[in-house]
């Protein structure tokens, strides 16, 4: 309702900068009737903001009793004599009813509208913010002057069951604690008067704590309440006022023995259904989560071999970077390493192209090839028998290929029977786990929110959420994944030997290659270094060790006293700077894609220490 006297005072702020500004057309506006013209040159807000009346008398009285099951059942009647300006402002009132209280729905139910002679009044209800709002009058006709309407409804589980606050010697307690007047309101009171009365079997059960609070919200300025008086058993009990300015309430506090009033479930403190659903919330999500592990931990058990891994410093020529990458996790930069390869073997050179961030590549004629993946790339670089190319900067075709270009070697790894899709046992077992907890909880959560406790809709939210995570992460831990099979692992543990060459020191690398008698060889027998060395240098790049590999090699090339020949400037022994351009290069074009067009531009208060506005009831007041 804030929104909407909001709106209202920017109406009436703005019609009465019109009516002070323009007088004369005001008056031009009446034809000529004084009377008009008068109306039209009052102040804008008394003529638009439907809030501005006030209340001749307010008069209520509530009777309280015990239905069949034990619980309160309270009937209002309400007698509100609105004062409204003498012109056309307001259609009617509105008055707000609660419709929960304490964690449990009080079941608020209008049975009527009527003027003081028991004629009904046109009205309408609607439900806002947790109120029953009851809109009288309708668009058509205005009311001016006293107008008194009669509002009857009913309420039930009115009555708090209490405990004292720490400390306090007080028993505990059954309570009506009720807002009279409702705070959120506008209006002034001339006069208010109330009645409470409880039947026979709640006024035996009367504990004698009675408090009264009168003032704004938070207000702890004690009123008079009057009562018990009997009548036939029933008590009554009576608060009285004069005038009353707009937001001030009058709440009362009355107590009763424990247990006087049997509570609603929704009211009643339930454990099971208020924390368990968030534990199996918390428990599923996390055994869900295991199954992700397991996943993982099924995946790495699927790269042993024999637990050995031996240092290796040459590759065979059926392990191209495309498949090797098939075969590690997470490598790197895999189409450069794969035109790196076919470089190293004399396949093609790269060279500097017109653009710095283009590369070109020329095909070597009638160089062999030593893997049909290792051909199959050399068909995606050159297209249409083309010997040079150069590597585009922003070319989505171009991309597509080399995307095509690594799935194959993904496909080729499965073919040749290095890798297969199975699923992970231990991974369905814990996910099936996840599942019954969540549906578990969320059963428990269902039923304690169709109790109606509202303290139980925290808990079904936290597990229909968890739920919901529990079986998107079902779509993981059921599928199928790629896992090395016992060939697999062997060509893994090969790699990790490659991987641990090039770790070692270079004293250990010599001392290797002069072991091995498949090293190339000079004709003074020793190793051709920068010959094993460059042949490596695709490994190491997916391995994410190019920088070191590179600076490696530049020793090398020092030593020799000549560069790469597959790369670059043969007499520039600076390999890493020529590399790194390389790949920044290759990996924009084999990854580029076009930018889309969007991105172009409880405790009671009859033992004291309550206060105004602290209890149920209470509700809106407002004009229409």
């Amino acid at each position: 309702m804030a929104h909407t006297r909001i709106l209202r005072a920017f109406a009436a702020l703005s019609l009465a900068v019109a009516g002070v500004a323009f007088p004369a057309a005001a008056a031009v506006a009446s034809d000529g009737d004084p009377a008009a013209a008068s109306s039209s040159l009052r102040p804008a807000s008394a003529a638009t903001d439907v809030d501005d009346f006030s209340y001749s008398s307010w008069d209520a009285v509530y009777e309280i009793g015990l239905d069949d099951e034990g619980r309160a059942r309270m009937h209002v009647t309400e007698t509100l004599v609105a004062r409204f300006p003498d012109f056309d402002q307001n259609h009617g009132i509105v008055r707000g009813l609660v419709t929960s209280y304490e964690g449990a729905s009080t079941e608020t139910t209008l049975l009527s509208v009527t003027d003081e002679n028991g004629e009904e009044v046109p009205h309408e209800t609607d439900e806002e913010d947790g109120l029953l709002l009851v809109l009288t009058g309708n668009d058509d006709d205005y009311v001016q002057g006293l107008r008194t309407y009669v509002i009857e409804y009913e309420m039930r589980d009115v009555i708090l069951a209490t405990e004292p606050e720490a400390g306090s010697s007080a028993p505990p307690a059954d309570e009506f604690y009720w807002d009279l007047l409702p705070l959120d309101s506008t209006q002034p009171i001339d006069r208010f008067r109330a009645e409470v009365v409880f039947d026979s079997a709640m006024s035996a059960a009367l504990n004698g704590a009675t408090r009264c609070y009168t003032g704004p919200s938070g207000s702890q300025d004690e009123c008079e309440l009057d009562g018990p008086t009997s009548d036939g058993g029933d008590a009554t009990f009576r608060v009285e006022s004069g005038a009353l300015p707009a937001g001030d309430g009058v709440t009362v506090a009355i107590g009763f023995e424990p247990d006087t009033v049997v509570q609603p479930l929704a009211r009643t403190p339930d454990p099971v259904a208020d924390v368990v659903p968030i534990v199996a919330a918390v428990g599923a999500l996390g055994v869900s989560a295991g199954s992700w592990v397991a996943v993982s931990a099924f995946a790495r058990r699927r790269r042993t071999a024999t637990g050995i891994v031996v240092a290796q410093y040459d590759v065979p020529d059926s392990l191209p970077p495309l498949l090797a990458a098939a075969i590690v996790p997470g490598p790197k930069d895999v189409i450069p390493s794969e035109i790196v390869h076919l470089a190293v073997r004399g396949a093609l050179r790269i060279e500097e192209g017109a653009e710095a961030e283009e590369p070109r590549l020329r095909r070597s004629p009638g160089a062999r090839v030593p893997d049909q993946l290792d051909a199959d790339a050399l068909d995606a670089l050159f297209l249409d028998a083309d010997d040079v190319v150069d590597l585009p900067a922003a070319d989505e075709a171009f991309a597509a290929r080399m995307t095509a270009l690594q799935q194959s070697g993904t496909t080729e790894a499965q073919n040749r029977g290095l890798t297969e899709k199975v699923r992970s046992r231990g991974a369905m077992i814990l996910q099936w786990c996840a599942i019954g907890i969540a549906a578990v909880g969320l059963v428990l959560g269902i039923w304690g929110a169709a109790t109606g406790r509202l303290s139980a809709i925290p808990a079904l939210v936290a597990i229909s959420f968890g739920a919901f995570l529990v079986l998107l992460s079902s779509l993981y831990a059921f599928s199928k994944h790629t896992v090395l099979t016992a060939e697999g692992a062997q060509a893994y543990e090969y790699l990790e030997g490659v991987k641990e060459f090039i770790r070692v020191a270079e004293a250990d690398r010599l001392r290797m290659l002069q072991s091995y008698r498949g090293a190339e060889r000079r004709q003074d027998g020793s190793a051709d270094v920068i010959h094993v060395y460059e042949r490596l240098l695709p490994y190491a790049m997916l391995f994410g060790m190019e920088r070191e590999w590179g600076d490696v090699l530049e020793q090398a090339y020092t030593r020799e006293q000549h560069g790469p020949t597959w790369i670059g400037d043969p007499t520039s022994f600076a390999l890493r700077a020529q590399l790194a351009a390389f790949m920044a290069s290759s990996h924009s074009a084999a990854t580029y894609s076009a930018p889309s067009a969007s991105s172009s531009s409880s405790a009671g208060g009859s033992f004291g220490g309550g206060f105004s506005g602290g209890g149920g009831g209470g509700g809106f007041s407002g004009g229409r």
